[in-house]
């Protein structure tokens, strides 16, 4: 009897072992499964500001240029930083706007790039405190079709890379002659001076005569 109660006390154990070591394979293998894999994504970061206006080549110069290249004025009728174009004007033209802080290009200013507000909402790029707009006159990059027009009540101006109004360069006036001048007629010349101590003949040219025609043959029978 004794006996028989110690088999089943070692099955029992026997059993109870094997139930733990089950359980604790099956519990490893549930953490190795769950096991999280490494991010491939790459780190976000800010991104940079897009130019929205440089410096570009022009007939009258070094320019200031839109992000597409395209000339930008300001408008001589705005005040200070607001823009005093809208409507039909916009249309004709557009405002260089930006989504987010502009940046500068090559050979502009980033210190004279900035935003103000219109009245629609959007930003409108600034620069050196002159809003800035392109001209729908102008069909390709380097076109300057609206430097000094004069239209919706101010006149409209290219700007040098330092921000203010670019002048037109100066004609260098009439062309040089092809051919040599003619050279001038010579003087006249100088009138003939009469002697000063004309010579007279006396006694009468010799005959002593009164007509002074001289000598005693001169057939006038002496007169």
């Amino acid at each position: 009897m004794t006996n028989r109660r110690s088999t089943s006390t070692l099955v029992a154990g026997a059993g109870a072992a094997l139930l733990i070591a089950l359980a604790a394979a099956c519990g490893s293998s549930n953490a190795s499964g769950s096991t999280v894999a490494p991010s491939t994504a790459a780190p976000t970061t800010a991104r940079a500001a897009s130019p929205a206006v440089a410096v570009g080549m022009s007939g009258l110069g070094n320019i200031l240029v839109d992000s597409q290249g395209r000339t930008v004025y300001m408008f001589g009728a705005d005040s200070g930083t607001t823009s005093a174009c809208t409507a039909a004007c916009a249309a004709a033209w557009p405002p260089v706007t930006a989504t987010g802080t502009p940046g500068a290009g090559t050979g502009a200013n980033t210190a004279l790039v900035a935003t103000t507000s219109r009245s629609d909402g959007t930003n409108q790029v600034t620069y050196n405190g002159h809003p800035l707009y392109t001209f729908m006159g102008d069909k390709a990059a380097g076109d300057t079709n609206g430097e000094g027009l004069v239209a919706f009540g101010g006149r409209w101006s290219v700007l040098s890379p330092a921000g203010v109004p670019i002048s037109a360069p100066k004609s260098s006036g009439a062309p040089p002659p092809t051919t040599a001048p003619k050279p001038p007629p010579p003087p006249p010349p100088p009138p003939t001076a009469a002697p000063a101590n004309p010579r007279i003949p006396q006694h009468g040219g010799g005959d002593d005569d009164s007509d002074n025609n001289g000598g005693p043959d001169d057939g006038d029978g002496g007169v």
